[in-house]
């Protein structure tokens, strides 16, 4: 492919990725009961509120933010265009019991 990037340094795949949330308690519930990951240490000395989740071979940290009624308002629309994550999933009709939120119907 013209124009793509030696790798010098060795890269082999994603470690994990840092999520700022208004709740870490409530993305803990969604992360852990709909997708699947599980807690796991991080470490004593960080000074601020957060959870760590693995699975799927891959990390997610969550970070609670400082400040959360300024974030910005969760939409009801998806925009491409925000920062996001994607999951590859393998197609189930359990998906149905879900809303757009991973929340049950």
């Amino acid at each position: 492919m013209e124009g793509r990037a030696e790798n010098p340094l060795r890269l082999k795949s994603v470690n994990h990725i840092s999520l700022v949330c208004r709740s870490v308690e409530k993305s803990l519930d969604f992360y852990q009961k709909v997708l699947g990951f599980f807690s796991i240490r991080r470490p004593g000395s960080f000074d601020f509120d957060g959870a760590w989740l693995y699975n799927y071979g891959m990390g997610i940290h969550l970070l609670q933010s400082e400040d959360p009624d300024n974030m910005p308002k969760i939409s009801q629309q998806i925009n491409p265009k925000d920062n996001h994550i994607s999951f590859q999933v393998r197609l189930s009709l359990s998906l149905s019991l879900f809303d757009s939120r991973g929340k049950k119907k």
